[in-house]
């Protein structure tokens, strides 16, 4: 996988996995599968909660996806100034 960019730096894997984690518990996922590809990352899990509860749902994640994510998770918490 081409790793994601933050900035003009390389995101390191400890960045990424966290990412990947606030994705999966947002997204109500179990028993997850994660996979690398050229084309970034394919996470698979069970969903938990609401209407499809029990079914499996699989997601494909870019570097860019992976980077947004990221900044989405610096927004919430607030940046230092």
């Amino acid at each position: 996988m081409r790793k994601p960019k933050h900035g003009s730096t390389f995101m390191r894997y400890s960045e990424i996995l966290r990412v990947i984690g606030q994705y999966i518990e947002r997204a109500n996922l179990t028993e997850i599968r994660i996979l690398e590809t050229d084309e970034g990352l394919v996470l698979q899990g069970e969903v938990m909660q609401g209407e499809h509860a029990g079914e499996r749902d699989t997601y494909q994640l870019t570097p860019e996806d992976i980077a947004a994510l990221f900044e989405d998770g610096q927004a919430m918490r607030g940046r230092k100034i």
